[in-house]
């Protein structure tokens, strides 16, 4: 499979990245309720909000603003100023692993080392186990056809059961 990702590849992959973490859905659990008490609160007594409530009132929203689309922004600029980022990437799957060739380098992710595919309805995101903070995507946009994608799902399904 061939694919070249650009800019928009890794903003979206990233949103779906963070949403997926445990930790960003605690973290706006625990936001979604103080900002429903804050609110309650504000509205029960009647009066102006204190600067301590305008803060809880105001940082859940920032905090989706900030996780969703500033921080995936931001790294998608970078990932598109790196060359090596955006450059036309061939992946190809074995008994040992997915190897990702570029133009640049050749990296072999072993099934050992992946926890999980995630599936979207854009992208497939395989998650890496010893590093939580790290996964390599593939857009679907890079099959050329629906046979192709169905042989990739059954050969990751068939070595990440087995691994």
């Amino acid at each position: 499979m061939h694919y070249t990702p650009n800019r928009q590849d890794y903003a979206a992959v990233l949103r779906i990245f963070f949403w997926q973490r445990i930790g960003t859905k605690i973290s706006l659990a625990i936001l979604a309720i103080a900002f429903g008490l804050i609110l309650y609160v504000v509205f029960i007594q009647g009066t102006p909000p204190t600067i301590f409530e305008l803060v809880w009132l105001f940082l859940p929203p920032f905090f989706v603003i900030f996780t969703f689309y500033i921080q995936p922004a931001r790294l998608a600029n970078q990932a598109a100023q790196n060359e090596q980022l955006v450059t036309e990437a061939t992946w190809e799957l074995s008994e040992l692993g997915v190897q990702i060739t570029s133009r640049f380098n050749s990296s072999l992710m072993e099934w050992s080392s992946i926890r999980n595919l995630l599936t979207t309805r854009d992208y497939y995101l395989l998650l890496n186990k010893k590093n939580q903070n790290s996964f390599r995507f593939l857009p679907r946009r890079a099959f050329t056809s629906p046979e192709q994608e169905k042989l990739f799902l059954e050969m990751v399904q068939k070595y990440l059961l087995a691994g």
